[in-house]
């Protein structure tokens, strides 16, 4: 079987923690306050994870969510319930296939076919899939920290312009918290915390299973930290501006000017925001096609072309990248997401427990 170090795992989870982030100001009806919503977010996904992916995890280290779902719920309903996460993990792949193609044709290839663009996409990912999840841990390890480099010299920059202003950010809880709450709840546990459950996919790969719940939560709270400060730089350098921007951090970074030398960085920024799209994309995409082998008994190059002919198909669906937007932020995050990410997790979770007390008796539950 395939294996990957903790230092990889490290480097996956936050980069697809990261992933398309950026893009957005997440909790924007929180106003001023929309940092607090992404704070608190991020510690209702880390309770999230520990008392519930995490403990999948431990108590059955050797399976990945496939055989979880088979083993709590037998064969006929868990096949039918693998086949509804493969809709789930394929729709998220399809949401970041379309942000990738829309904004490469917003911000750097405005005259080239969508299509064309989603096609070549799909066949960069495909192959990083056909090379399976050593190789797609190893390219993570070596992205990772140039993204993170490259992410503190801008934020360095914003910070010695006068484009931050720390006052944008006041008053702290002008109307209480009851505010950032509504905004994060459950929102920000479906976009991005509380995606952590596609790795149960993938924990089982990871070397020295005794660590791997420590760089899980480490890496989750690298990552949470950064989007919080992600938001914290996005509303200090553009106020109430933010939640009307398309991609907030790219026209932060547009305004940047440092000497005469160092301008128009928003080029650079794009290409960071690509990055993680087509990283979360392509971790999402791996994701499905081993779901998909496995629920079809195939292998997964079998799988692979079946799986990112659906994908393409499914990124051309959308009319248009404000539809796209608006479905998501609306409907997913507060109606759909939470059931894939809370809701039978929970429910594996409470079947688990009951098999290991009825184990423990030396029965077997019907």
């Amino acid at each position: 079987m395939e294996r990957i170090s903790q230092s990889q795992l490290a480097a996956m989870i936050v980069l697809f923690q990261i992933g398309s982030s950026p893009l957005f100001l997440l909790a924007s009806d929180a106003g001023a306050d929309a940092w607090i919503s992404v704070l608190i977010g991020m510690i209702g996904g880390l309770l999230l994870l520990l008392l519930v992916t995490l403990q999948l995890y431990r108590r059955m280290p050797e399976e990945d969510l496939f055989d979880m779902i088979e083993r709590s719920f037998g064969k006929v309903a868990g096949s039918l319930l693998t086949a509804v996460y493969i809709v789930y993990f394929g729709y998220k792949a399809v949401r970041n296939v379309r942000e990738f193609g829309d904004l490469m044709i917003l911000y750097l290839l405005p005259s080239t076919p969508l299509w064309f663009i989603l096609l070549i996409l799909m066949v960069i990912a495909a192959y990083a899939v056909f090379q399976g999840i050593e190789v797609f841990s190893r390219v993570a390890q070596i992205l990772l920290p140039m993204i993170v480099f490259v992410y503190i010299a801008l934020f360095v920059a914003l910070w010695g312009t006068e484009l931050f202003d720390a006052h944008r950010l006041m008053p702290v809880l002008d109307s209480g918290l009851k505010k950032p709450i509504e905004s994060a709840l459950p929102e920000l546990i479906s976009f991005p915390f509380g995606e952590m459950v596609l790795f149960l996919l993938f924990w089982k790969y990871a070397d020295r299973r005794g660590g791997t719940t420590r760089t899980t939560v480490l890496s989750y709270l690298f990552s949470g930290t950064f989007i919080v400060v992600t938001t914290i730089f996005i509303l200090g350098s553009l106020g109430p501006l933010a939640e009307f921007s398309v991609v907030p951090l790219i026209q932060i970074v547009s305004l940047v000017q440092t000497a005469d030398f160092i301008q128009r960085l928003d080029p650079v920024v794009a290409l960071l925001l690509f990055g993680g799209v087509f990283m979360k994309m392509t971790f999402y995409y791996l994701g499905t096609t081993l779901l998909f082998s496995r629920l079809f008994r195939i292998g997964r190059y079998a799988a692979l072309f079946p799986v990112g002919a659906l994908l393409f198909a499914g990124s051309m669906a959308f009319r248009s990248y404000m539809q796209h937007i608006w479905f998501g932020f609306e409907k997913n995050l507060k109606y759909h997401f939470p059931i894939f990410q809370i809701v039978i997790p929970v429910l594996l979770l409470l079947a688990a427990m009951i098999r290991s007390r009825f184990e423990k008796n030396g029965r077997t539950p019907s």
